[in-house]
């Protein structure tokens, strides 16, 4: 089932709210490193957005000439589509090209040197592999090409249909989807953090600024002055004034990754179980 939509419309922008779209993908699939399943359930939920950052601004701005070049490489006629899936009614893909036909599509991404050079290589990287695949769901075709633009070439990759991962990416998406139907929020990770503006909060984090705060200062002072201690020891030891300074020598650490007996045994095994760290940091 199509969709008659043009993207980065208020209508399109209403759709992708509703559904799961396939940039949707790798943050449910929890690849994505700029977006976690809770922030996504957030925004789909409140209709809260983000602004455009400078590379997504970047990658909007070069597609028209990127589909240009694509077109003139393969020889196919590409059009952006939007489309639905033909059972799975929450899902969604808004499609970079699509050909007259509907054999072909591609998406296009203006990334990093660092991705660029995968693609060059023949390969896609991870945080994009689940929104291909998520494509290929919803159009039902067995292959795609992945096309990374640099502003003047690019790279074309083809990608296959994998259908294990599809359905495993399905369910994923489903449990998504039911937690937006529902109103519940998916479970939080590590990169997420709740708001607290309550007044004692607020209170307590603003003692905590200024402690902290004065607590670098003094300990660049502490610093400086314990240099200046050391130097005016020379090599002794000294006392007076109501300090010592002692001079010792440390051992160094054992290199375990260059002991040739250790290469081929699994360390993990006599790890100790992990701790719970917390840090503070200003914002």
């Amino acid at each position: 089932m199509n969709r008659e939509l043009t993207q980065n419309t208020p209508e399109w922008l209403e759709l992708r709210r509703k559904k799961i779209g396939a940039s949707d993908a790798p943050i449910i699939l929890e690849v994505s490193p700029w977006k976690t399943p809770y922030q996504l359930w957030l925004e789909k939920t409140t209709g809260a957005s983000t602004p455009m950052s400078p590379h997504q601004k970047r990658g909007h701005d070069l597609e028209e000439p990127a589909r240009r070049v694509f077109e003139k490489k393969t020889g196919l006629v590409m059009f952006p589509k939007v489309m639905l899936h033909p059972s799975h009614h929450w899902m969604m893909a808004s499609l970079d090209g699509i050909d007259i036909d509907g054999k072909a599509i591609v998406e296009i991404k203006c990334p990093g040197q660092a991705d660029h050079d995968l693609a060059k290589a023949g390969a896609v990287p991870e945080k994009y592999f689940p929104q291909l695949q998520h494509q290929l769901a919803v159009t039902g075709l067995k292959m795609m090409f992945y096309f990374s633009f640099d502003g003047t070439n690019g790279a074309i990759v083809e990608v296959e249909r994998d259908n294990a991962y599809i359905a495993n990416m399905v369910e994923l998406e489903k449990i998504f989807w039911q937690c937006l139907e529902s109103c519940t929020p998916p479970s939080m990770n590590e990169r997420d953090f709740v708001n607290h503006d309550e007044e004692t909060w607020l209170e307590t984090s603003q003692k905590w600024l200024t402690i902290h705060e004065q607590l670098e200062t003094l300990g660049k002072e502490e610093k400086a002055l314990r240099e200046s201690l050391i130097q005016m020891a020379g090599a002794h030891n000294a006392i007076g004034g109501g300090i010592r300074v002692t001079r010792s020598l440390r051992k160094g650490n054992v290199q375990y990754g260059k002991i040739p007996e250790l290469q081929d045994l699994d360390i993990e095994q006599y790890r100790k179980e992990p701790s719970e760290v917390w840090r503070l940091t200003a914002v």
